[in-house]
């Protein structure tokens, strides 16, 4: 995820804002405590990007934020599906009934799970998450529409 981002465009690694420099006497080192960077942020962030701790922070909770919203939206059309092709399977639905359907779970899952797993919440490639979180939507719902036409 991060490789489509602004940083990565940028020529940022994950050591600049994970393990950013700090002093020790009078030499720079690498902090070798990785974390986020939002626990440092003067030496993370202030040093190529010249807002407030207060900007910099709210701009990562916004991207966040929204990244978490279509997550729960996702999460929700994906249990829907799943809830759906149980149901179908109780009313004796068989595999070979089901397997479009199935299919389009599984990829919606995975690109949930990509998402999930990333573990920036969006930040690393905002688009590219919104983008994935809209496939695992789509396929999401086009299961639903799978499973409806079986009615």
């Amino acid at each position: 995820m991060w490789s489509q981002g602004i940083h990565a465009r940028s020529g940022v690694a994950c050591a600049d804002c994970h393990m950013p420099y700090k002093r020790e006497g009078a030499i720079k080192v690498s902090d070798h405590h990785v974390r986020s960077p939002l626990l440092n942020v003067s030496n993370a962030c202030q040093t190529c990007h010249h807002f407030s701790e207060t900007e910099l922070k709210a701009r990562v909770e916004t991207i966040q934020d929204r990244t978490k919203a279509l997550m729960l939206r996702a999460e929700d059309a994906v249990i829907a599906l799943i809830t759906e092709i149980q149901q179908a399977q109780e009313k004796g639905k068989s595999t070979d009934d089901l397997k479009a359907a199935q299919e389009l779970q599984r990829k919606a899952q995975w690109r949930l799970d990509f998402v999930a797993a990333e573990n920036s919440m969006g930040f690393h490639a905002p688009q590219e998450a919104a983008r994935i979180l809209g496939e695992a939507l789509d396929y999401a719902g086009q299961g639903q529409v799978a499973v409806l036409k079986l009615k």
